[in-house]
């Protein structure tokens, strides 16, 4: 038993015959934390839910900005630490390196977050002195969280995309089953198990990030740095991340609607409710050609989401419940989804590993904090009308239908390559990547294995002295060779160094019919690997 135990938790060389090692799932662990600790009630009462909000301080004729500021307080000191950290890392990468690249934090992060949680959750008489221990766990545990996410969600961009669009579905629902066996004990039992759930996370992070994967994480950074010339992380986002942060900001509002705390068998039925909604969407969204996107995620989030308004518009309080379990269903696939999606904005060269998953959870977390400040400080308006909580919920619907219509129809970031650095010559060219990289690409090429290691789309390697010549070059051999309209697509693709999964998601076709696609062309090319075809289009 402890040699089949060690097998199933150790590092392997031959990760295919594993179909998902407890390390990968430590994400899981992480995920669970947060939705523990302040998403649900599961591991209990935060000890700033003590203070009244500011509904109960208007009925009792207390000062409401009194109460304002002791909710904002508690409130929104654990997202703003969170969310400094994550633009620190965001800023700070390029000259001191991710925040896997620093060993320590291996041991400091988990430990950090692990050690301050329960200081959270610790409520003392003196008003002073409570407000001081919860604003040590605040912070502490927003510093330690925003460094793991950051580095599962490195992890993530330099494993297969396949790989990935298994473990982050699966991850996501252990999470949530997780959350619901911690909602089930008392006492300071959920506590201890919440606070130990970080430490699991950090173990499952050490055992999976291998020398491979910092050596492949050090090379996609190095090619983004040179493809990009200094380019700002930003630049690759347009109107996405707007998107992510105003969806979240309603994410976080639906959540609050309830004027009770949610606990016992509603949330445990509302947890099964996310699982189920997680595993429909996860199933739809990687079954045949992959529609990995936020924007096949609005298709889901947002009728959930108004399905939840409408029942508070028509039912008030009593349909409150529906607000919460759409918010809460839509924050877990949301963020399996979106897990993927940043890993994919990272493999796309937009952005260093470590920028695009710091700068994706960023706009996450900043959303959570502008939901939860907007509902601080309009609950007292909102209560003191009788139509308050429908014209809340009515806001929020025409908000997230505007929002949502402007970002379906962004179609230029995130899984592009941008326009001028498609035409610099590729990183390896300069010696900027390692061999880890040249080997996965070999490894790539139509019929030959392939391992668990990333496929080498994280960089443009056109090398054309401008795109116009490039297309001029690709579609003379296409029509010379006798390309069909799809292979020439396939082709132009293959020609810029894409992987098979790259150009699946690109064409939106499966990844047996892109392989079989790049196999005739290689055949009609006579050339035997892709390096192979890129010298032909170079020459």
């Amino acid at each position: 038993m402890k040699e089949r135990f060690e097998t199933w938790l150790a590092p392997q060389n031959d990760e295919r015959r594993e179909v998902a090692p407890l390390r990968q799932l430590g994400w899981a662990f992480l995920l669970a934390w947060v939705f523990c600790v302040f998403y649900t009630n599961a591991a209990g009462v935060l000890s700033g839910d003590a203070i009244p909000n500011a509904g109960e301080a208007a009925a009792s004729a207390a000062p409401v900005p009194t109460s304002i500021g002791a909710a904002l307080f508690y409130a929104v000191l654990p997202l703003a630490a969170s969310v400094a950290t994550l633009a620190a890392i965001v800023l700070a990468e390029p000259r001191i390196g991710s925040p896997t690249s620093h060993r320590p934090l291996f041991v400091v992060a988990p430990a950090l977050t692990a050690a301050s949680t329960p200081f959270m959750f610790v409520s003392v008489a003196d008003p002073g002195l409570n407000a001081l221990l919860f604003g040590i766990g605040a912070v502490a545990t927003g510093i330690g969280s925003a460094l793991l996410w950051a580095m599962w969600g490195e992890y993530y961009a330099v494993i297969p995309r396949d790989r990935s669009e298994w473990l982050a579905p699966v991850s996501a629902v252990s999470a949530a089953v997780i959350v619901l066996l911690v909602s089930a004990m008392d006492g300071w039992v959920p506590v201890a198990v919440a606070a130990a759930l970080p430490l699991l996370s950090g173990l499952c992070f050490h055992l999976a990030w291998t020398p491979e994967a910092a050596r492949t994480e050090e090379a996609l950074a190095t090619a983004h740095r040179f493809a990009t010339e200094r380019r700002s992380p930003l630049a690759g986002l347009g109107r996405t991340g707007f998107g992510i942060l105003v969806v979240f900001s309603i994410v976080s509002i639906a959540g609050m609607m309830s004027a009770e705390r949610v606990e016992g068998i509603p949330l445990q039925a509302i947890l099964l409710f996310s699982a189920l909604m997680m595993a429909v969407v996860a199933a739809m969204a990687i079954s045949g050609p992959r529609r990995i996107s936020l924007f096949f995620l609005y298709r889901w989030i947002y009728p959930t989401l108004v399905i939840g308004f409408a029942a508070v518009i028509l039912f008030g309080q009593a349909g409150a419940l529906v607000a919460v379990a759409a918010s809460l269903g839509g924050r877990f696939t949301f963020c399996l989804i979106a897990q993927i999606y940043f890993a994919n904005y990272a493999a796309a060269g937009r952005a260093t590993p470590a920028q695009a998953s710091s700068l994706g959870w960023l706009f996450v977390h900043a959303g959570d904090l502008l939901g939860l400040v907007l509902w601080i400080v309009l609950e007292p308006l909102m209560l003191a009308q009788p139509a308050g909580l429908t014209a809340v919920s009515v806001g929020c619907i025409v908000v997230l239908v505007t929002v949502t219509m402007a970002v379906m129809g962004e179609t230029s970031t995130f899984l592009r390559i941008p326009e001028a650095a498609k035409d610099r010559p590729h990183a390896h060219e300069k010696g900027l990547v390692s061999e880890s990289l040249d080997v996965h690409g070999a490894m790539d090429q139509p019929g030959a294995p392939q391992p668990d290691a990333p496929a080498p789309a994280a960089a443009p390697t056109s090398a054309a002295p401008s795109e116009e010549r490039s297309g001029a070059r690709i579609d003379e051999i296409a029509q010379k060779a006798g390309l069909t309209p799809r292979e020439a697509e396939v082709f132009a693709l293959l020609a810029q160094g894409r992987s098979i999964p790259y150009i699946r998601d690109e064409l939106i076709i499966s990844r047996e019919t892109a392989a079989t696609h790049a196999k005739h062309i290689y055949a009609k090319l006579g050339v035997h690997s892709r390096q192979e075809l890129i010298d032909l289009v170079r020459q």
